[in-house]
C-alpha cells in the first residue's frame, strides 16, 4: 500500500482533482468528512495541515505527497521533488502600503530594521538576508494583511494569488520573490525502497498534468 500525504485547506480540492485525472481512486477523499486517514484500494491518504505535510513524508509516515514548494521551503526539509504539477500557481512576495515601496529601491541599507509580518519566518529571514538586509520578523498565522494597518509591521511577506485581499487592505505587491505551485514529492528512503510503485504514480500524474496544458 502506497501512502499519500495531502494538504487540507484551499489546496485539497486541486489535489483530489489531479489524483482523479491520474486514475487514482478518490471516491473516499471526496466524502472524507472528518476522517484524516482514507484507504482506497492500494492507496492510503493522510489528510494533514499543509505545514505538517513535509514532516509526514520526511519521517516516513507517508511515501509521497502533494504540497506547495512554499511549505517545503519554510519547513527546511530535504525531500525528493518528483514533479511540478503546475497547479495552485501563485507567488511569494513582499507587500505593503505604497509609501513603503521606496525602502526597496536602491541600497539594501534602506530595508534595515523594517518590521515584517509573516507566517513564513524561515523563508522571510533567508530572503532578506540574501538581499543583505536585517529585518524584524513578526510571526502571524492568520490575517497577515492587517498587520500594517494596525501598526504591527511595515510590510508583509506572504503568498499572493489574485492580489484582491491585498488591495482590500490597502496593500500592493512591492517585490516578488518565489514562484509557488503544488509539487509531487517523496521521501529519500521511499524513493530508494519503493521506486517501482512511486514511478507508476509519477507517470500517471505527469500524463494528467500534460493533458491539462
Amino acid at each position: 500500500m502506497l501512502t499519500f500525504a495531502l494538504p487540507t485547506g484551499r489546496s485539497f480540492g486541486e489535489c483530489v482533482q489531479i489524483l482523479e485525472r491520474s486514475g487514482l481512486p478518490v471516491s473516499g477523499l471526496k466524502d472524507a468528512g472528518r476522517s484524516l486517514v482514507v484507504e482506497e484500494g492500494a492507496f492510503r491518504y493522510i489528510l494533514s495541515k499543509p505545514s505538517d505535510v513535509p514532516a509526514m513524508v520526511y519521517y516516513g509516515a507517508a511515501d509521497v505527497a502533494i504540497v506547495g514548494n512554499d511549505v517545503i521551503e519554510e519547513a527546511g526539509i530535504a525531500l525528493a521533488e518528483l514533479l511540478d504539477t503546475g497547479l495552485g500557481r501563485c507567488r511569494m512576495a513582499v507587500a505593503g502600503p505604497p509609501g513603503i515601496a521606496e525602502k526597496f529601491r536602491g541600497e539594501a541599507s534602506r530595508m534595515m530594521g523594517l518590521k515584517v509580518a509573516t507566517k513564513y519566518t524561515r523563508l522571510a529571514d533567508k530572503t532578506f538576508a540574501c538581499w543583505g538586509a536585517q529585518v524584524k520578523l513578526l510571526k502571524l498565522n492568520g490575517s497577515v494583511e492587517l498587520a500594517p494597518a494596525l501598526g504591527l509591521a511595515d510590510c508583509i511577506f506572504d503568498v499572493v494569488q489574485t492580489g484582491r485581499t491585498l488591495k482590500a487592505n490597502g496593500l500592493t505587491v512591492i517585490k516578488e520573490t518565489l514562484p509557488v505551485s503544488l509539487r509531487l514529492v517523496a521521501g529519500i528512503s521511499s524513493v530508494q525502497l519503493r521506486w517501482n510503485a512511486i514511478f507508476g504514480v509519477v507517470d500517471a500524474v505527469s500524463k494528467a498534468v500534460e493533458a491539462e496544458r
